[in-house]
């Protein structure tokens, strides 16, 4: 759980996951407003579909929360917004090491040494 948050904070230290997230944030609560407007609906679900794939690129989850937007009912239910948090929770691309952290000399992989470094 913590390593959820953490991923979290960090991944909202960037600007691309602060637009995503205030994207699907402002999607899902138009979406309310406009439950009894279908057209309306599926525009503004494409809009954002489009939005978040040129922000965040793409990505399996964001098409799955396509569907559940497009079942009637569903359309209620935040998705946007929680596969947004979920994705910026499981980003690990930028990760800071942590202090003492053992990491191993790439260049010791290929010779097939198992020569170590400790970062401080």
């Amino acid at each position: 759980m913590r390593n959820l948050v953490r991923g979290f904070l960090t991944a909202w230290k960037s600007p691309r996951w602060r637009w995503a997230l205030f994207t699907a944030v402002v999607s899902d609560a138009l979406g309310f407003g406009v439950v009894l407007w279908p057209p309306i609906q599926w525009l503004l679900d494409a809009v954002t579909a489009g939005v978040l794939f040129a922000v965040l690129g793409f990505r399996w989850p964001l098409l799955s929360a396509l569907a559940i937007e497009v079942v009637p009912g569903l359309q209620l239910f935040p998705a946007w917004t929680l596969v947004v948090v979920a994705l910026a929770s499981t980003e690990t691309r930028n990760l800071p090491r942590a202090a003492g952290a053992v990491e191993r000399d790439p260049r010791s992989l290929q010779a097939g040494t198992t020569t170590t470094q400790v970062k401080e």
